[in-house]
């Protein structure tokens, strides 16, 4: 107990660097490091190994600062990967690095949080498609690898995303990085495709209503995208699954015909993510006002969330519905397709009972295994 009259006991001037709260000087640092000014920029690091003059007095030298600002980086990182669903998919080392690490703060803070919940989707299935060879999971990320601000800031939201985790993604020996071509088109691999920007869809556009300027809509040839996501998924689906041990391949097709109701509300309404993801294209051969385009959809039942091993998809075009599966087969023919692939069948009748088809696919159509 303290004597009455006695001075009170001072307070040590050195405090852990971990009892601060640098959430607001961490966010602002963040800005500043993927500034688009190059004064705003440079005066980083002088911000960073100079203390306050309430840090001196804490007793903290330019050492303890950084370790501070290191630690309320990594918290940052670490909050909002719990916030956006990406810890199973990609981890960010920062390895002492403190611009570094304010980088992918300012990255990982911008959009709705869509545009990274998208990305952890893809990752998931680029997994189970065997994209990642020389990498483990989750994807480690290093912060030195980020884009420099020009370059993020040159690229839209989620292609600025992909490209911070594409160039560790192959597909047959081939990097799947984003490159940006001088005529302003963008090759993945040895595809190339362009952005469409809102201003040229004609009115009444089916992709115009919900344009995002985040994850615009993309041109691959004859094939036109709602997004970039959309674009990369169906890229996934269609070219980068048959990497050796993979095994996907079509199990189940069945002709319902364009005329059907029921496969006009597949092909066009919303799925739930019980259910599934929808991911739309249209071929208009080119041509954004072409008379008769044909739409198509892709309903990925399997692959994209936590924990799931195999990937399982329905296409849905041309007045048909097909099963692809990477899910190998449980039982030998004449077995029944749901007996040989159950897990992939019971994930695609939930969604096309919702739709009345669950019979004419399942029960009645063709298999091809």
């Amino acid at each position: 107990m303290q004597p009455t009259g006695a001075a009170p006991l001072s307070q040590p001037l050195f405090q852990p660097a971990e009892l601060f709260d640098l959430s607001l000087p961490i966010s602002k640092m963040a800005a500043m490091a993927m500034a688009t000014d190059d004064a705003t920029r440079a005066a980083l690091p002088s911000q960073i190994v100079t203390p306050t003059r309430q840090q001196e007095l804490l007793g903290h030298t330019s050492a303890t600062v950084t370790s501070t600002l290191l630690n309320g980086a990594q918290r940052h990182i670490d909050k909002a990967i719990r916030r956006l669903d990406l810890e199973d998919v990609l981890a960010f080392d920062i390895d002492g690095n403190v611009e570094g690490g304010l980088r992918v703060v300012w990255l990982l803070e911008q959009g709705s949080g869509e545009e990274w919940r998208a990305m952890g989707r893809f990752l998931r299935v680029a997994f189970i498609y065997r994209l990642t060879p020389n990498a483990t999971r989750p994807l480690q990320m290093s912060a030195d690898s980020l884009p420099t601000a020009t370059a993020f800031h040159q690229l839209l939201l989620t292609m600025a995303i992909y490209s911070t985790v594409g160039r560790q993604l192959t597909y047959g020996g081939t990097s799947l990085a984003l490159q940006q071509a001088d005529d302003g088109a963008y090759r993945i691999g040895n595809v190339s495709f362009r952005v469409v920007s809102h201003g040229d869809l004609p009115g009444g556009h089916r992709y115009a209503d919900g344009y995002k300027r985040t994850d615009p809509t993309n041109r691959w040839g004859s094939d036109l995208f709602p997004s970039f996501s959309a674009y990369l998924l169906t890229r996934l689906f269609w070219q980068c699954c048959y990497e050796e041990g993979v095994g996907q391949r079509r199990v189940l097709r069945a002709d319902i015909g364009r005329g059907d109701p029921r496969y006009g509300r597949l092909l066009t309404e919303g799925i739930t993510e019980d259910q599934g993801i929808a991911v739309d294209w249209r071929y208009d051969g080119g041509h954004l006002n072409a008379a008769n385009p044909s739409d198509c959809r892709l309903v990925i039942v399997s692959g994209f969330r936590r924990n799931e091993t195999l990937a399982a998809y329905l296409w849905v075009g041309s007045g048909r519905i097909d099963l692809y599966t990477t899910e190998p087969s449980a039982a030998d023919a004449p077995a029944p397709i749901a007996q040989r692939f159950p897990e992939s069948v019971g994930a695609v009748r939930r969604v096309l009972r919702a739709f009345g088809l669950e019979r004419d696919v399942i029960d009645r159509g063709t298999v091809d295994v």
